[in-house]
């Protein structure tokens, strides 16, 4: 098997260095022309250690809405012009493959035509697949747009992902050409090279939610279920507390089956490090999850403490370290621990 940390960022007929015995405390990259450094809890940190891993300072962390950054030979980045409170930079949308075996476009992003013109010119037209993480209408309006451009020039990548629940808000409506199934392969292959990425169902963030394991390349493409920087938003009734800790053990599951390092989320710069190490990828699903129950004890506390409160009193509370501005969006989540909370206390 072959893993991402053999391989050389963007050359691709030589391999990498091997991982130094002892893990970089500060690593280099370049933002805004001039060369950064960043400590191991830094937020770019896990992206410099994948595409620079014996630490030179080789890559652009500047976000790119005009042009794929690569940060493997068989892995690209395209972030849709989308930055906002919700999104982030912009919607991460993905290309896994090479020109010889074709590309899976993961996300396409919202209906943005010049985004999705530009992944079509960076798969080359080569695209045998599109695959949707899930429905919410930064992730998958492009896919058709995709499709179109690609039929234009003679084939017709199929849309993959699963349908949008009834749950789902409205402008979350979403019908694939066809439904994967939890466990199943989408593989490209030639006489040299295969790319397997394997379908994990993870609903939480929504009913329809995947995320996908790149196997060769121990790396995990996690949709809005795990994110850099900021905790996903669960909005009920699509969004199911329970249901995103229970998916979180399952990619813990999946990182270890796959010995996986890093995760490429659809907001903000991969994560991950050296497996075994602090900031490896099963570090950073665990934070997370220690986070959300750190949370929902915090929430728990206040309901206890003011049982006769109103969901704005229990949010301003609850959430009092998080800017008065945020509390909207925080409200949908303690909805959904509020709702996990009574269901356990049944």
């Amino acid at each position: 098997m072959v893993r991402a940390t053999q391989l050389l960022h963007s050359a691709p007929d030589a391999t990498r260095q091997p991982f130094p015995s002892r893990p970089l405390t500060s690593r280099a990259g370049w933002l805004s022309g001039r060369e950064t450094h960043y400590l191991s809890n830094d937020p770019p940190f896990g992206e410099l250690a994948l595409t620079c891993p014996d630490g030179q300072a080789a890559h652009s962390l500047d976000w790119q809405t005009e042009h794929a950054v690569p940060l493997l030979r068989n892995v690209q980045r395209l972030t849709a012009p989308n930055p906002g409170v919700m999104t982030g930079p912009g919607t991460n949308s993905y290309l896994v493959g090479d020109p010889d075996c074709g590309h899976i476009v993961i996300d396409p992003g919202p209906a943005d035509m010049p985004h999705v013109q530009q992944l079509w010119h960076a798969a080359g037209g080569n695209i045998h697949m599109i695959v949707c993480t899930h429905s919410h209408p930064d992730h998958s309006p492009g896919a058709t747009m995709l499709q179109a451009l690609c039929e234009a020039s003679g084939h017709r990548p199929p849309i993959l992902g699963l349908a949008s629940a009834a749950t789902a808000r409205a402008a979350s409506q979403f019908t694939p050409d066809r439904e994967l199934t939890d466990g199943e392969c989408l593989i490209l292959q030639d006489a040299k090279d295969t790319h397997t990425l394997r379908v994990l169902h993870t609903p939480g963030h929504a009913a329809n939610h995947l995320c996908l394991v790149l196997e060769e390349d121990g790396l995990l493409f996690s949709g809005d279920h795990v994110l850099n920087g900021s905790t996903t938003v669960i909005d009920p009734p699509d969004g199911n507390m329970s249901d995103y800790l229970a998916s979180l053990d399952k990619l813990l599951d999946a990182c270890a089956q796959d010995r996986v390092e890093f995760i490429l989320p659809a907001h903000g710069h991969v994560m991950g490090n050296l497996w075994d190490q602090p900031h490896d990828a099963r570090a950073c699903i665990q934070h997370l999850q220690a986070h959300r129950l750190k949370r929902e004890a915090k929430i728990m506390r206040v309901m206890q403490a003011h049982p006769d409160g109103s969901m704005d009193d229990w949010v301003q509370a609850a959430y009092d370290d998080v800017p008065p501005r945020l509390w909207p969006v925080a409200m949908r989540s303690l909805i959904a621990h509020v709702a996990r909370i009574q269901s356990l206390a049944k």
